[in-house]
C-alpha cells in the first residue's frame, strides 16, 4: 500500500528510466525484512524471560557479533572489503564519524533490550510503529514529501491498529481470542501464548 502510494514510483522501471526485472527481489527483501523484525524483538524477549540472569550487555554482543560476521561475509562476497579499507584510509576523518555511529548505536541498543526486558516485545513493537509514524508525518511536514491518498489511507490504517492494541493491552487484553485454552496442556497453552506474540508484533 505504501510502495504504490507515490506517483514516481514504477515496478517495471528503475530510477534511471531502464527496464528492471527486480522487482519482487525487492518485495521478497521487504518480507524478509518484516518478518525478521518481528521475529527478532520476540525472540529476545523469550531469551530474558527463560535466563533471568541474561544480561543486555551479553545480548547486545551476541548480536552485534552476528551483525559482523554477516557484514564481513557480504563485504568478502561482493569483493568490497578492500576497497572499504582503501576508503577509510585515504578519508580518516570518517572514523570520528564511525566512532559517533558506534556511540549512538549502543546507547540506542540498550534502551531498546532494556525496553524488551522490562516491558515485552509487543509495548517495543508499539514505540517503535509510533516513531515511524511521527518520522513520516515529520517528513511531510519539513520536506512537502508528497503522499497521495492511498498513503494516508495506509497511515489511517496503521494509526488505527496501533491505537487498539494499545487499547486492548491497557485493558489487559489479548490481542486475539483463543478458544478452547483450557482445554490445553501448560506447554501448549505456552506455544500458543508465544505464537500470539508473533502475531501481535
Amino acid at each position: 500500500m505504501f510502495i504504490s502510494s507515490t506517483d514516481e514510483l514504477t515496478f517495471d522501471f528503475d530510477v534511471y528510466g531502464k527496464q528492471s526485472s527486480a522487482k519482487w527481489t525487492g518485495i521478497m527483501l521487504l518480507m524478509f525484512f518484516l518478518f525478521f523484525d518481528s521475529f527478532t524483538s520476540q525472540w529476545q524477549s523469550r531469551m530474558f524471560k527463560r535466563h533471568p540472569d541474561l544480561s543486555m550487555i551479553e545480548l547486545m554482543f551476541a548480536t552485534s557479533a552476528f551483525s559482523t560476521v554477516l557484514s564481513f561475509i557480504t563485504l568478502v562476497h561482493d569483493e568490497m572489503l578492500w576497497p572499504a579499507f582503501d576508503f577509510i584510509t585515504a578519508h580518516s576523518e570518517i572514523q570520528l564519524h564511525f566512532f559517533l555511529f558506534s556511540i549512538c548505536s549502543t546507547v540506542g541498543q540498550l534502551f531498546i533490550f532494556y525496553t524488551i526486558k522490562n516491558f515485552g516485545a509487543v509495548v517495543f513493537a508499539i514505540i517503535m510503529t509510533t516513531r515511524v509514524l511521527i518520522s513520516i508525518a515529520l517528513s511531510v511536514l519539513l520536506y512537502e514529501h508528497k503522499v497521495t491518498s492511498t498513503g494516508f489511507f495506509g497511515l489511517a490504517v496503521v494509526v488505527g491498529a496501533v491505537c487498539y492494541r494499545i487499547k486492548r493491552k491497557a485493558e489487559g487484553k489479548q490481542l486475539i481470542k483463543w478458544k478452547g485454552m483450557g482445554e490445553k496442556s501448560e506447554k501448549e497453552i505456552e506455544l500458543v501464548q508465544e505464537w500470539h506474540e508473533h502475531i501481535d508484533t
